[in-house]
């Protein structure tokens, strides 16, 4: 009769352990690490982590195109596309708040620096206008778009967007005359 006992204590130790393990099961939490640049840029870590999902185990980045013409550069976390950064040459004469409008139907985004930002929670576009004496005239568009499960922020897409365009002025990006 002496194995009874020893047997249903370790029986109610496992049922313990189990019911422990199960009460503190959590989502898990960010397992990837939040990267310092998009596609060759340097973009506000902090802004961009505010957007990323808040868990995840893979983050990867992927650029297609011509990085001094037309860029898309995507991020995914674990396989999933969770943000969009596309970047483009255009004509003169358009506005970010209308390339906002008519790209994604955004229709009342808030606006930064001079009108050239335009931004909401889970988007923003900036222009770099290219004016000047032996440059091309022309803007350079930025479109970034944040998809479920990434996090809508409205003012970290705001530093986003606005620490992205200031990167590409840095690179010197408008093409000179011939």
């Amino acid at each position: 009769m002496r194995h009874k006992p020893y047997i249903l204590r370790g029986v109610s130790v496992l049922v313990a352990a189990t019911a422990a393990v199960g009460c503190s099961a959590e989502k898990p939490g960010r397992e990837f690490t939040v990267p310092k640049s998009l596609c060759g840029v340097s973009v506000p870590t902090d802004a961009l982590s505010q957007l990323l999902p808040a868990s995840g185990k893979h983050l990867t980045t992927e650029a297609k195109g011509s990085t001094d013409d037309v860029l898309l550069c995507t991020v995914s976390v674990d396989d999933v596309r969770v943000l969009t950064l596309s970047r483009e040459r255009i004509d003169t004469g358009d506005s970010a708040r209308h390339i906002l409008f008519t790209q994604l139907s955004i229709a009342r985004p808030k606006l930064a620096e001079g009108d050239t930002i335009a931004y909401a929670d889970k988007a923003a576009v900036s222009l770099l206008k290219c004016r000047g004496t032996g440059v091309v005239e022309e803007d350079i568009s930025t479109l970034v778009n944040v998809l479920k499960p990434a996090r809508p922020d409205e003012s970290a897409m705001k530093s986003l967007i606005s620490g992205y365009t200031a990167a590409i002025k840095k690179q010197e990006p408008c093409k000179q005359n011939s």
